[in-house]
């Protein structure tokens, strides 16, 4: 059998189908089990999307792809049913990314590298802040995402990892110990890095992405994150566009644009830039990948 090769027709009908029987029976007399991270979302119910793809197949195969066969998660079930247009959630929130981590650690290394309490005003208005980072959609936002709970937990793993804790650490994430040893090795960076997140939120610059900036952002570890990482990258195309313009222009014998030559070239000098204690500038233009200086910088 060809997996994954349905319809949105043929999903209408395992929903009718789903409808008609009855979840229970539904997914007993296919051979399914309810739903463990992914829900399918059609006309305000929600049905199992493992069992829903997977009898799917039946009305453009002739038969059931069974539950050994494939999973539920985003290379499979999740994923065809997206692809065919139909809104798919996770049940379980995603894991925290790179940038996530850092407001989280610079919280709380603001507060001396204790974990806050969920009641904490600071808490609040970072979980706040969080629900307008552009990296999860909302068919991956469950109902907790990034609540005050969530937030005050995360500060408990990054406090409980810090070399001075006594204690055990708590469950964490591997990404928690990386942003928090960039911290610890470049404390005065990160906490410039956290700051020009946030004002980037607060300017609405970083609401959106593409494609291609999430394709990108997989292929670098940024220390200063993928917010930064996305505006060098769009400052770097806007330079390019540029130079291809005013070489048009010089080509053709027309007017001098606006702007000289000299500014698509000059390295970016403004306040934001900090010397470091290897004679290094560091500024939200550039970042370092697995500990070296990327070749994507300033020009």
């Amino acid at each position: 059998m060809r997996r994954g090769e349905i319809t949105r027709e043929s999903v209408l009908k395992a929903i009718k189908e789903h409808d008609d029987m009855g979840r229970e029976d539904f997914l007993s007399h296919h051979g399914f089990h309810r739903a463990q991270s992914y829900i399918l979302v059609h006309e305000g119910k929600e049905y199992d999307s493992k069992a829903i793809a997977g009898v799917a197949h039946k009305w453009t195969q002739g038969q059931v792809l069974p539950a050994d066969d494939f999973s539920g998660g985003k290379d499979h079930a999740a994923a065809w049913l997206r692809q065919l247009g139909f809104t798919v959630k996770e049940v379980k929130n995603p894991d925290w990314v790179w940038d996530e981590v850092i407001l989280a650690c610079d919280l709380v290394a603001s507060n001396d590298w204790h974990e806050l309490d969920a009641n904490d005003q600071k808490v609040r208005e970072l979980s706040d802040l969080l629900q307008l980072l552009p990296f999860h959609g909302e068919e991956a936002r469950g109902e907790k995402f990034r609540n005050h709970n969530s937030v005050a937990r995360k500060t408990a793993d990054i406090a409980t990892r810090h070399p001075d804790y006594k204690g055990k650490a708590t469950k964490g994430g591997e990404t928690d110990r990386k942003v928090l040893r960039e911290f610890l090795d470049r404390p005065e960076e990160m906490a410039e890095a956290a700051r020009l997140i946030r004002a980037q939120l607060a300017m609405g610059e970083a609401l959106t992405g593409t494609s291609a900036d999430t394709e990108e952002d997989e292929e670098y570890e940024a220390p200063e994150g993928r917010l930064l990482m996305r505006r060098h990258r769009a400052r770097e195309r806007d330079r390019k566009l540029r130079k291809k313009k005013i070489e048009s222009v010089l080509r053709k014998g027309g007017p001098w644009p606006a702007r000289s030559a000299g500014s698509i070239t000059r390295r970016c000098t403004g306040s934001a830039a900090r010397a470091t204690s290897s004679a290094t500038t560091w500024c939200p233009c550039t970042w370092r990948v697995r500990g070296r200086r990327s070749s994507r910088t300033s020009r």
